[in-house]
């Protein structure tokens, strides 16, 4: 039977966060906070400091005792079969986290690599150690030969260890560090590992670091690192193992005197026998066909139990390797999540499909168990899935959305009031609710709602509930009062419903023509929710008069634009999305200046947004260390960002995950983003 359920996302107690958040201690870290009931059936609560990404799961065994009557049936390997349907970009981790092949298709793939000091729960996103042992000290200030900084001591436990058998150690998490920063990694690692703030890590035994922040910034001003920065950055830092890496780093860093060309060497390698941390081992990628993985027989954390109390307590167990920790409280009472680790499958296979119709084919035949899909669906995949009896449909909130990018280096671009034109003339519950019978959700800003805690529900909702006239007139009067003129102004039909003569000859305040705009976005056999989206803002820009085209191309050339020297000059308007995590970082790390192309090769501002208030507030927000102060000034973000709209938000979709319940068993299907945003739990799946 297919069911569909729905969850409700809340935050802890606004007194469990502020007494995390103003220790110096860690304990509060990546991003997602959530205080805001989302109308559903099922309430799953999600305290701010509790939230990364390592798995965890549930067994259930049955034990049979033989007798003459049973008859056993020999099952054979367990293989977990997930469906895919865009080509990762790269096996080469530091490529992935730190430049052009970042992608969430690549993060599926690559999710059984790498570790880190500290991570989140399932389903409840507690803030928890993985490589750590326990909490690391609070900052202090030092000063080391004249210089100050701030600084923090982290131990690792002992007894974890790489698949190859060696060792993993603070050397392993001094290597990583160290390696972004001397080679200016960018991507997810230099707001991991933020330079600014980050000065270095040193092992100070086998199994003990110390981190160094600086205590100053580039001008001499004091500062601190904040939350976001230590621990909702640097305290989760994917660790990679140092004596695989530490050859082909020096061979990329020798390679030229250029750092882009190191960069480039780095990221070129391709992985053979790599040590890795996640249960599962590389084994094999036939291009646009599978790629295969097979169990780590040795991995550390298979057999650890995973307790969550109803009371907030969170206990892991190991008896095998004589572990057992408790946080957050007494370990008692009734428990809302009990699993084991595993991983539970003898291998898994992620078969690629062209589009989302292949994947869903596949699924519902049987080909595959589990399918990821970050898009949304249409509504005609979801009531096939939902016919069939084999397929189960579970739904969560979403922690992401799209939208509509601005390259503001640009004319017409790069006037406040031309973007806020485009916003009004765009109809975004139309399209979500008419063209797309409810397979998406409007929004307006770039902390979805969902996400309540962080969320500023005082924003301003440029062009909701207006009629087609109201859009057109409204967005008239905003380009003129810009400078733009025209040579005929849109007429508007007397019922006001549609466009009977479109606006000509739009010129720029300098008296120069609007140049035929290109809006670059996913075609749609990979996202038809986007396509429609982008094809009827094409009709409704050249209503106003302002000439664009729709460009419908593969995601991966998109991403090769936005990821070279070429986002600067071939880029007009683009649509794609985001999935975020709890803690808003995005507010500084697409909007802040510092993150431009032209300023960090591989920073996320692609469009070139450069506010010298906003790259301010921004940076304040990155040295908060309370979490009332941090959401304050995220509030502040995103007034600004909701009238200067470097982005316009489109979208979002409620994340469906699409399953067979007869193949495997999840230990939990309810949470934000869903069993995807776990990577499809692949430690922690039952195959049955």
């Amino acid at each position: 039977m297919t069911t569909r359920r729905f969850s409700t996302v809340v935050a802890l107690s606004a007194a469990i966060l502020l007494a995390l958040a103003c220790t110096k201690e860690v304990e509060v870290p990546v991003e997602r906070i959530i205080e805001k009931t989302v109308e559903v059936e099922k309430t799953v609560e999600v305290p701010v400091e509790k939230i990364v990404e390592v798995p965890v799961e549930r067994i259930v065994e049955v034990v049979v005792t033989p007798t003459p009557e049973t008859v056993v049936a020999s099952t054979g390997p367990k293989i977990y079969k997930l469906g895919i349907f865009e080509e990762p970009l790269t096996r080469n981790y530091w490529n992935y986290y730190g430049g052009p092949g970042g992608s969430v298709w690549t993060a599926y793939v690559l999710g059984p690599v790498a570790t880190a000091l500290y991570g989140y729960s399932h389903q409840r996103f507690d803030w928890i150690p993985i490589a750590a042992d326990g909490l690391p000290t609070p900052l202090v200030e030092e000063n080391v030969d004249g210089t100050p900084f701030w600084t923090t001591e982290v131990k690792l436990r002992e007894g974890l260890t790489w698949s190859d058998g060696l060792d993993i150690d603070a050397g392993d998490f001094e290597f990583t560090v160290n390696t972004v920063l001397r080679l200016q990694l960018g991507g997810n690692f230099s707001q991991s590992v933020d330079p600014e703030f980050v000065d270095h890590v040193e092992a100070t035994g086998p199994y003990a670091a110390k981190v160094y922040f600086k205590a100053t910034d580039a001008e001499g001003n004091p500062q601190t690192p904040g939350l976001a920065t230590w621990q909702f950055g640097l305290a989760t830092v994917p660790i990679l193992p140092k004596h695989y890496w530490e050859r082909i780093v020096e061979q990329a860093a020798a390679s030229s005197s250029d750092i882009t060309d190191q960069q480039a060497a780095l990221f070129s390698h391709v992985p053979k026998n790599e040590p890795t941390a996640g249960g599962f081992i590389f084994n094999k990628w036939e291009p646009g066909a599978f790629i295969e993985y097979e169990k780590d027989p040795n991995w550390f954390n298979s057999g650890t139990k995973v307790i969550e109390y109803e009371n907030g307590a969170y206990r892991e167990v190991n008896e095998a390797l004589g572990f057992d920790r408790t946080l957050y409280g007494e370990a008692t009472g009734p428990t809302s999540l009990e699993l084991e680790i595993g991983p539970h499958a003898d291998s898994e296979i992620f078969s690629i499909y062209g589009n989302q119709d292949s994947s869903v084919l596949a699924l519902t035949k049987g080909d595959v168990d589990y399918v990821f899909n970050p898009l949304g669906l249409e509504k005609g995949f979801l009531d096939r899935l939902e016919a069939s009896p084999e397929v189960e449909v579970v739904s969560n909130p979403s922690n992401g959305f799209r939208y509509l990018g601005f390259n503001v280096r640009k004319p017409p671009m790069n006037i406040k009031e031309f973007r806020q034109a485009v916003a009004t003339v765009i109809d975004k519950e139309f399209v979500a609710n008419s063209l797309l019978q409810g397979s998406a959700i409007p929004v307006y800003s770039v902390v979805p709602e969902g996400n309540g805690f962080w969320y500023n529900p005082e924003i301003i909702k440029i062009g909701k509930g207006l009629t087609r006239a109201e859009r057109i007139t409204q967005a008239v009067t905003l380009l003129k009062q810009a400078g733009f003129t025209y040579d005929e102004e849109p007429r508007v039909s007397e019922d006001g419903k549609f466009v009977e003569v479109p606006g000509k000859g739009l010129k720029m305040p300098d008296g120069t023509p609007v140049p035929q705009l290109e809006i670059m976005g996913a075609s749609a056999g990979y996202d038809p929710l986007r396509a429609t989206f982008n094809i009827w803002i094409e009709r409704w820009l050249n209503d106003v008069g302002i000439p664009a085209k729709a460009k419908l191309t593969s995601v991966n050339i998109i991403v090769g634009v936005i990821f070279s020297d070429a986002v600067a000059t071939d880029l007009d308007m683009w649509i794609m999305g985001w999935d975020l995590v709890l803690y808003p970082k995005h507010l500084e790390q697409f909007f802040n200046s510092r993150n431009m192309w032209e300023n960090a090769p591989g920073g996320f501002n692609w469009g070139g947004f450069a506010s010298a208030d906003y790259d301010r507030l921004s940076r304040r927000f990155l040295t908060e260390t309370e979490i009332g102060a941090a959401r304050n000034t995220a509030f502040d973000l995103q007034l600004i960002l909701a009238d200067e709209l470097p982005y316009v938000p489109l979208f979002t979709t409620p994340i469906l995950d699409t399953y067979r319940p007869g193949t495997i068993e999840f230990p939990y299907a309810d949470a934000l983003g869903g069993i995807q945003f776990k990577l499809g739990l692949q430690q922690e799946v039952l195959i049955k």
